[in-house]
C-alpha cells in the first residue's frame, strides 16, 4: 500500500512539472510577441492566468461548475467554438497614434483557415468587404479583420472609420518591436489576469473566488491629496458613502454647465477648503404639491393644492467651505433659492435638495436639518467610495441591469499618494457567492 501512494504521488508531482513546464513555455513564447511602434497603450489578457486561476478554483467546488441551468438553453455557438486561431498565453491589444481612442487592435496566428472563416462568417454574420493579393478584408458594426492564410489582425472600435491600410500593416507586422522593449517593458513581465498601460498610467485587474481586485496607478497632475488625511465617521447602515481630503492644482478655468445656471470652475475652488463627503442612508420623506385644476360651478378654471409624501433617497453632501461666500455665489448664479433653502428645481428637480451646515461647511441634504456626525477619524487614504451593492439593488430597480447587479455584494474603493506626481487606487468588489471564481460567475449569469 505503501508503495502504491509513493507511485500515485511520482505521477502526480511529475504532471505538476509537466504542466508547469508547459505554461512556463507558453508564456515565454507570448512575451516574445511585437506590437506596433506607434503603439500608444497597450492591454494585456492573461489566458492561461485566468485558466489556472479556474481550474484550482473548479477543484473546490465541482458542483457549481458541474451542475446545468435549465432556464438557459446551449445554442451553436456554444455548440461549436472552432474559432481557428491559435491563442497564446497572453493576448496583446492596443490603442495606436492617429488612430480613435476607442479601436483597439490586435494580431493572430491562425492554426486552421476554414474554422476561422467559418467561425467569423456563420457563427457571427460579418461580411466578406473585398480580397486583394490573397488578404481578405471582412467585417460589421465596429468589427473589422484583415486576414491571410497565416495571420488575422482586428480592430474593435466605438468610431465609424476606415481601417484598411492600418489593418493591412498590422497583418504585416509592419514597424513593430518587441513588447520587452520601450515604455511597455514592465507590462510583460505583469501575471495579473488584465493588465493595461501606457505612458503614464497602469492598471491591473485579477478575478479571485468572490471577490475582483482592481489596481491602479495614474499620472496625477490636477489634485493635491491631503499630507494627512481624514474623513468625517459614516453610518454603519449606509448604503454608500465617499470622500475626497484634497485641494486642486490651478489648471485652465472651465465653465460647469448646470441646466440653466453656468458656473466657473476657479470661482469654486475659491470657496472649497480641502474636503467633501457624500453619504446615502436609506431614504426619507419627502412632501411634495401637487397643483391640478379643476372648473367651479361659474366654469371659473381654478387651481387645487394637495400634498403628496413620497420615499427619496436620504442623501447628504458635505463641503468644507467658506459658507456664507459660497452660497452668495451659488444664489448670484440661480443655483440656489435662498427663501426657501433649496436647490432650485430646474437645476435639480427630482429631489428637495435643504441647505444646511455652519461657517466652515455646506451642507446638501434632501432630509431637512439633518444632522451629520462631526467626528473625524485618521486615514492612510485621501480618497474612498464604498457601496453597499445589495442595498442599491432592493432600492433602484433598472430593467436589465438588476438582474445582473444580484450577484454583487460591495464595492470599496480607495485613494493614496505615492508622490506628487502619482496616485494609486486599490479597489475591491466582492461577490454574494464568495467561494467560486468571480469571471466565472459574470459569464454564467450572462
Amino acid at each position: 500500500m505503501k508503495k502504491f501512494f509513493k507511485t500515485i504521488a511520482v505521477i502526480i508531482l511529475s504532471l505538476l512539472i509537466f504542466f508547469v513546464g508547459i505554461f512556463k513555455y507558453r508564456q515565454y513564447h507570448a512575451n516574445q510577441i511585437a506590437v506596433p511602434k506607434a503603439a500608444t497603450a497597450v492591454i494585456k489578457l492573461s489566458i492561461d492566468e485566468i485558466y489556472k486561476s479556474l481550474a484550482l478554483n473548479m477543484l473546490f467546488n465541482p458542483d457549481y461548475y458541474l451542475k446545468s441551468d435549465p432556464d438557459k438553453k446551449t445554442d451553436s455557438i456554444t455548440g461549436d467554438f472552432r474559432h481557428g486561431l491559435k491563442i497564446p498565453a497572453s493576448v496583446y491589444f492596443y490603442t495606436m497614434k492617429n488612430q480613435p481612442e476607442t479601436a483597439l487592435f490586435s494580431r493572430f496566428e491562425i492554426k486552421q483557415l476554414r474554422n476561422f472563416q467559418t467561425f467569423i462568417h456563420n457563427k457571427f454574420g460579418f461580411k466578406i468587404l473585398k480580397k486583394q493579393n490573397e488578404i481578405t478584408f471582412a467585417g460589421s458594426g465596429n468589427v473589422f479583420f484583415c486576414y491571410d492564410a497565416n495571420h488575422v489582425a482586428v480592430v474593435v472600435s466605438g468610431e465609424a472609420r476606415n481601417f484598411d491600410a492600418v489593418l493591412l500593416d498590422i497583418l504585416k507586422a509592419k514597424n513593430f518591436q518587441q513588447i520587452g522593449v520601450g515604455k511597455f517593458k514592465s507590462i510583460k513581465e505583469s501575471t495579473r489576469h488584465i493588465a493595461y498601460s501606457d505612458a503614464k498610467n497602469d492598471v491591473t485587474i485579477d478575478f479571485n473566488s468572490g471577490e475582483i481586485n482592481i489596481s491602479a496607478d495614474f499620472a496625477n497632475h490636477s489634485i493635491i491629496p491631503a499630507v494627512k488625511p481624514f474623513h468625517r465617521k459614516f453610518n454603519q447602515e449606509s448604503t454608500a458613502s465617499a470622500w475626497l481630503n484634497a485641494d486642486f492644482a490651478k489648471l485652465p478655468n472651465k465653465k460647469i454647465q448646470l441646466k440653466s445656471s453656468t458656473l466657473d470652475r476657479d470661482s469654486l475652488l475659491k470657496y472649497y477648503k480641502g474636503y467633501l463627503d457624500f453619504e446615502w442612508t436609506n431614504t426619507t420623506t419627502q412632501t411634495d404639491s401637487i397643483v391640478t385644476y379643476e372648473y367651479n360651478d361659474d366654469f371659473e378654471k381654478t387651481a387645487k393644492v394637495t400634498l403628496q409624501k413620497r420615499s427619496v433617497p436620504n442623501l447628504m453632501l458635505n463641503i468644507k467651505a467658506d459658507r456664507n461666500l459660497l452660497i452668495n455665489y451659488l444664489n448670484e448664479k440661480q443655483v440656489i433659492n435662498l427663501d426657501s433653502g433649496t436647490i432650485r428645481n430646474t437645476v435639480f428637480p427630482l429631489y428637495k435638495v435643504f441647505l444646511g451646515g455652519h461657517q466652515n461647511q455646506l451642507q446638501l441634504t434632501t432630509q431637512k436639518k439633518n444632522k451629520a456626525d462631526n467626528m473625524l477619524i485618521p486615514s492612510n487614504a485621501f480618497f474612498s467610495l464604498n457601496v453597499d451593492l445589495v442595498k442599491i439593488n432592493q432600492s433602484m430597480r433598472i430593467p436589465g441591469l438588476t438582474q445582473h447587479l444580484k450577484l454583487l455584494k460591495y464595492m470599496d474603493i480607495k485613494g493614496r499618494s505615492m508622490h506628487d506626481r502619482q496616485i494609486r487606487l486599490d479597489g475591491k468588489i466582492t461577490f454574494v457567492n464568495d467561494q467560486v471564481n468571480a469571471l466565472y460567475q459574470i459569464v454564467k449569469d450572462f
